[in-house]
């Protein structure tokens, strides 16, 4: 009989908590894709200070992904011998895209589209000044996510080669 209470108790208490966490987790997720392109972001202008050779990021916004190249010789085009590396957001970060939620930038001006880095693909360069070749951010949300402005992420490159995160309480950026 004791055993049925605690079975019976540890059922109710499953089906309060895991809705509550299937709504947490989407954002949780964002989070985790906008620390992953930070992260590599700071690693790759550290890389070009260090190695003394420009870092180029280029994103797939069809595919959410992106690439890190490791530019040696300085040309801007990928040769041989030059390491790709390839991040795949959703199969680490399932349901997040690149994209935005109608909303202004965190700088105050309307959001251009889901990555503002211009060129085809998108793409930054990280010299090995440290500096970046451009200003762009790049937008994460959930895939599906049409309303909840809270759930969006934004990484942004100045070209002083500052990189930062925001994330979105649902009235501004912080």
């Amino acid at each position: 009989m004791e055993m049925m209470v605690v079975l019976i108790i540890g059922g109710v208490l499953s089906a309060i908590a895991i809705p509550a966490f299937m709504a947490w987790a989407p954002k949780y997720r964002a989070n985790g894709a906008a620390r992953k392109v930070f992260s590599e972001m700071m690693a790759a202008r550290a890389k070009a200070i260090s190695e003394g050779n420009d870092y180029i990021m280029s994103f797939d916004t069809n595919n959410n992904s992106f690439t890190i190249h490791d530019d040696d010789d300085n040309d801007g085009t990928q040769d041989a011998g030059e390491s790709v590396r390839t991040v795949d957001l959703p199969a680490n970060y399932p349901g997040i895209a690149y994209g935005y939620i109608d909303a202004n930038s965190p700088s105050g001006d309307a959001i251009s589209g889901a990555v503002t880095f211009t060129g085809t693909p998108p793409r930054v360069t990280f010299r090995r000044s440290g500096l970046a070749n451009k200003n762009g951010a790049v937008y994460l949300k959930p895939a599906n996510e049409t309303s909840r402005r809270d759930r969006q992420r934004c990484v942004t490159v100045l070209l002083t080669g500052r990189v930062r995160l925001y994330k979105h309480t649902g009235s501004s950026w912080e």
